[in-house]
């Protein structure tokens, strides 16, 4: 689980999306040699960057609010 103070700005890099839909997009890492999925809420404010889908490697800024992590932005890595 990721957690971060109050209104901080984190960012989880080279990561892979796994599922994704309007409103939520999740991804997958690996941690320790184990396979992890986090789920991020997207709205309107989300800056999406590059053609993402299922299997996009990518960039997530995020912060943490109401226990959610919601994407600021998403960028597609090259």
């Amino acid at each position: 689980m990721l957690l971060a103070s109050k209104n901080a700005i984190m960012n989880v890099s080279n990561v892979t999306i796994v599922w994704m839909d309007p409103h939520s997009l999740v991804v997958s890492k690996t941690v320790k040699g184990k396979l992890e999925e986090v789920r991020f809420v997207l709205n309107s404010e989300t800056v999406r960057k590059g053609d993402l889908r299922i299997g996009s490697h990518v960039t997530v800024h995020y912060t943490i609010q109401n226990h959610e992590n919601v994407a600021m932005s998403v960028q597609v890595r090259n």
